[in-house]
């Protein structure tokens, strides 16, 4: 088998192109004067892998059209380590309803196979997926770096908590729970957290960071129950407009993220990257 990968996976294609042993290649894009874009393969693919985390709405059409390029291959196997509109998960009347519907255009498309990463709701999919986790990688980083006696994994709402537990009970440590609070005009009031965090190493496990937002009140309400410092990981490091210096003057004292998705420009120490090539690869493998 080959790879093909979207521009915003370059260097995730390279890590795996070496774990697999396999050839990998970009596809070609290009762009009409009305921004309009196209794509084209460099050759014609008969078993290929598409790598392509799709953030913006752009990587979506990118990936589609890729895809249609692909229609007359045997066998397509879709890996995408970030799924964008999966947070769009409830269906609500006369609302968008943005991760079934997302699914339902991939199905159309000569997909055999497709492995998503931690996506934040469970692929409304039709066709064949596998859904992997980052959470054992976690629970190894946080074994080789703290001592599991003084710390306690949190989730920084209730929505994350089963994904927390996990890495909580991979390790066999504490878990606790950041539980927001809203008035009647639905703005946040207050944090209760749920478990025993005093004198603790509080470790946020959460499978997005976007605006930062989340990560931040709930790290404010832990050093304010009695823990002792706050470190985060996250699957997702989407970091939107204003996400990162929002971070960097946080008490958060350190982020460790996966390269699931590409950060542009150079961030501070206080950012870690654990690489997910390995995972994948092993998906992988299971699926050929």
């Amino acid at each position: 088998m080959e790879i093909i990968y979207t521009k915003n996976s370059k260097e995730l294609a390279k890590t795996l192109a070496n774990e697999l042993s396999f050839s990998a290649f970009p596809a070609n894009v290009r762009r009409f004067n009305n921004d309009e874009i196209a794509v084209s393969l460099p050759k014609r693919f008969s078993n290929v892998i598409v790598l392509a985390s799709v953030v913006t709405n752009e990587d979506w059409i990118e990936l589609f059209l890729l895809l249609d390029a692909l229609r007359n291959a045997e066998k397509v196997i879709l890996c995408m380590p970030y799924m964008g509109y999966s947070r769009q998960d409830v269906q609500i009347p006369n609302e968008s309803f943005g991760a079934s519907l997302f699914s339902r255009l991939l199905e159309v498309m000569n997909i055999s196979q497709c492995i998503v990463l931690d996506n934040h709701s469970e692929p409304f999919l039709r066709i064949p997926f596998v859904h992997i986790s980052a959470e054992k990688i976690f629970a190894s980083n946080i074994v080789s770096k703290y001592d599991t006696r003084k710390i306690v994994i949190v989730s920084p709402d209730v929505g994350g908590a089963y994904r927390a537990n996990l890495v909580a009970r991979a390790i066999g440590c504490d878990f606790a729970i950041c539980n927001k609070v809203r008035d009647v005009f639905n703005k946040l009031k207050k944090i209760d957290v749920v478990g025993d965090v005093s004198n603790k190493v509080c470790i946020l496990v959460d499978d997005i960071v976007d605006s930062g937002a989340t990560v931040c009140h709930a790290s404010n309400a832990l050093l304010k129950a009695g823990g002792t410092v706050v470190v985060a990981y996250a699957t997702h490091a989407i970091l939107s407009k204003g996400a990162v210096p929002k971070l960097e003057e946080s008490d958060i004292a350190e982020l460790t993220f996966t390269d699931s998705i590409s950060v542009e420009g150079k961030l501070s120490t206080k950012f870690k990257k654990i690489p997910i090539a390995s995972l994948i690869a092993e998906a992988i493998r299971c699926t050929i």
